[in-house]
């Protein structure tokens, strides 16, 4: 990755904007350059804005990142972007915001709240009326409220441009004899490509609001680019599918994630599940012998590859379903293991216990993210001890590691005064003082993880400051 290096007054169409070159990049006191009080920590990535116009080689540059000003050594910086990822806090449920270095977005489910939403706004602050961001691609991976029904509201957000909507083509039914489709020994049809609200039989309560909000996405569309388009920030960098807006069901048939389609690229996104059949004009999905492991068995899995790095993405996977994979590519003349190996692993069903160690064996990760949450009493369990003890036991790496957004979490109690405005009792409430998101930066070829610790944090909970960060691979 090249860093800045040059001499003399900046060039007014010297880019302004670097990016954090190293795994930890240490900002001191912005009131003198030659400062050593520690101020911030960016992970690798973490955007910076050039103040000086004189900019030494090798010396102190004053900047401005995300909560505050201060001094970075100037070779620390990156020209260059780097992939981002971030798996975010949606408690028991999973939600993947994916920026690619061409400053463009894919996002992976919603989880079940607000919570995505939230901090997809508090990122790019759509709070303020003139700031607007466009999605490549929004990809359901299945039809579980805990990964669709947090997209609803960012699919209603008049600050958000979303230009493909993806889905397994599996959408709940209110007749329980025929949800999610018809079933004919091990197989499942009725997969709706573009489904309407007056398809039948009726969709369920929340199938309708999905439907309704990608409806409502769709009519967004153009007003979003237009006023995207007036913007200077957006020239030259808005784009639409040549078809219009996108809304179809997605298999492994498809090979690819539109727009990520291109095998020549340095980033591409390869669609490996769930995998249709064909016969005749019927498609269908394999059936695992209820209507929970079958929606999460044929959960859309993708696997994003960046330079020599992967990262495998597998919603709610079962051990039927891992297995079928394995089956599927050896039945079409593939090795599994040239199709799976990955170096980050988004466990499947949030760590569920039902997993096939085959399946494990070949994608043998270093790292895994783990995204789970129960709010009540554990109702779930997740992450499983046993899941957690062998997810990254084939790696070869020599200290492989596990990130939990759950564990990644932190609360802090409410004082006396805080709990008075509850009918509690003696009942102690806790708030969450540091949300459990976990970031991975990759340039395609160096690849981090990392999850922030440390002192409860200000107003703005995304905001750059001292924090301690729990950064894999560590630098020894």
């Amino acid at each position: 990755m090249p860093t800045i290096a040059f001499d003399g007054t900046r060039d007014p169409k010297f880019p302004r904007y670097v990016y954090a070159s190293q795994p930890l990049v240490q900002v001191y006191d912005s009131r003198h350059p030659r400062s050593k009080k520690r101020i911030a920590n960016l992970f690798m990535g973490e955007w910076m804005k050039i103040l000086d116009d004189k900019i030494p080689e090798q010396e102190m540059v004053n900047v401005s990142y995300r909560g505050g000003k201060g001094y970075v050594d100037s070779s620390h910086f990156s020209w260059d972007r780097f992939l981002e990822f971030f798996f975010i806090d949606v408690s028991q449920g999973d939600s993947i915001l994916i920026q690619t270095p061409e400053d463009r977005r894919i996002l992976i489910d919603g989880g079940q709240g607000n919570e995505a939403h939230d901090f997809i706004r508090n990122k790019y602050r759509l709070d303020k009326p003139d700031n607007f961001i466009d999605f490549d691609a929004i990809v359901a991976t299945h039809s579980d409220a805990d990964h669709t029904q947090g997209l609803i509201p960012i699919l209603e957000d008049p600050n958000i441009a979303v230009k493909r909507f993806y889905h397994n083509g599996l959408f709940r039914r209110k007749n329980k004899s025929e949800d999610p489709g018809p079933k004919v020994g091990d197989r499942i049809y009725g997969l709706v490509d573009r489904p309407k609200l007056i398809d039948s039989p009726e969709l369920a309560s929340l199938m309708k609001k999905i439907i309704k909000a990608v409806e409502k996405a769709k009519q967004n569309l153009p007003k979003v680019i237009d006023k995207m388009k007036k913007l200077e920030r957006w020239k030259g960098r808005i784009d639409l599918p040549e078809e219009g807006f996108v809304f179809k069901r997605l298999d492994a048939t498809d090979e690819y994630l539109p727009p990520y389609n291109n095998p020549a690229k340095s980033m591409k996104i390869r669609v490996l599940w769930p995998a249709a059949r064909r016969k005749k004009d019927k498609i269908s999905y394999g059936y695992y012998g209820s209507v929970g492991t079958t929606v999460n068995g044929n959960s859309i899995v993708l696997l994003l590859e960046y330079g020599e790095r992967r990262i495998l993405l597998t919603g709610d996977l079962n051990t039927e379903s891992m297995d079928d994979i394995l089956e599927f590519y050896r039945q079409g003349g593939q090795q599994p293991e040239n199709i799976l190996r990955a170096d980050v692993y988004k466990a499947a069903h949030h760590g569920s216990q039902h997993f096939s160690l085959p399946f494990l064996k070949i994608v043998r990760p270093d790292a895994a993210v783990i995204s789970s949450g129960d709010d009540r009493n554990d109702v779930h369990g997740h992450p499983r001890a046993v899941l957690m003890g062998t997810i990254t036991r084939y790696s070869e790496h020599e200290k492989p590691a596990v990130f939990s957004t759950e564990l990644a979490a932190c609360y802090s109690p409410l004082s006396a005064e805080e709990q008075k405005q509850f009918k509690t009792g003696n009942i102690q409430l806790y708030e969450r003082s540091i949300q459990g998101i976990v970031h991975l930066r990759c340039d395609g070829n160096r690849l981090y993880l990392g999850t922030v610790f440390g002192r409860k944090p200000p107003e703005d909970p995304l905001a750059n400051i001292l924090w301690k960060w729990d950064i894999w691979p560590a630098e020894e």
